[in-house]
């Protein structure tokens, strides 16, 4: 694809977003509730990690980091993955 239309239509489809609030305190309750909903997604995707990795036999972040298993990094990385949309779609409504 183009590049000055991706740009373009990521742009236009940004703009109502942008102008929807122009005001100081839309913009610090935007930024507030930006960091409480990452913090609340950061710390559900690791309670997922901690989950899977008690499921697994063995300590996942080990096996991953140290002796190099490409399987369960895959693994994981899904699990991390599935979760996040799970907690996106949530906080979007």
């Amino acid at each position: 694809m183009n590049p000055r239309i991706l740009a373009l239509s990521l742009f236009l489809f940004s703009t109502p977003a942008i102008a929807a609030d122009t005001s100081l305190s839309g913009l610090a309750g935007g930024i507030v509730a930006t960091v409480l909903y990452s913090l609340i997604g950061i710390v559900m995707a690791t309670i997922g990690f901690k989950v899977v990795d008690w499921l697994t036999p063995g300590n996942l972040a080990d096996e991953v980091a140290h002796k190099g298993n490409r399987a369960l990094a895959i693994l994981a990385g899904s699990m991390i993955l599935g979760v996040c949309i799970i907690i996106a779609s949530a906080v979007v409504g």
